[in-house]
């Protein structure tokens, strides 16, 4: 299993440490796979929105804080699993700032449950 971080160095090897991520993470600082992939970038209307505020205050309730942005601050995320092959098994595209894939559906297609 193998996750592709936008962020910098520095912003990868804090989330994996954070995370407790168990698996390689490789960098993608041009943000070329988020291209190709098709993910959205926040707007405006996206930062100030109300899902956006409630998702914040749960993440910051959560533990989470807001480290110095990367590169490209205005880039939003995916969880794909993809393979074997080209298959995408599961696909999730956040549409906000803290708008993540539910890690119970990740697993459970991951494991095939």
């Amino acid at each position: 299993m193998t996750a592709i971080g936008t962020g910098g160095r520095r912003y990868a090897q804090a989330f994996i440490e954070d995370e407790r991520v168990p698996f390689q993470v490789l960098l993608d600082e041009e943000g070329t796979a988020a291209e190709i992939a098709g993910t959205k970038k926040l707007g405006v209307g996206s930062i100030v929105s109300p899902s956006a505020w409630v998702a914040a205050a749960k993440s910051f309730k959560g533990g989470h804080r807001q480290r110095r942005s990367g590169r490209r601050p205005y880039q939003l995320g995916a969880t794909l699993v993809i393979g074997p092959g080209n298959d995408i098994r599961y696909a999730d595209f956040e549409d906000f700032a803290g708008d993540h894939a539910d890690i119970d559906e990740v697993l459970s297609v991951l494991t095939g449950e």
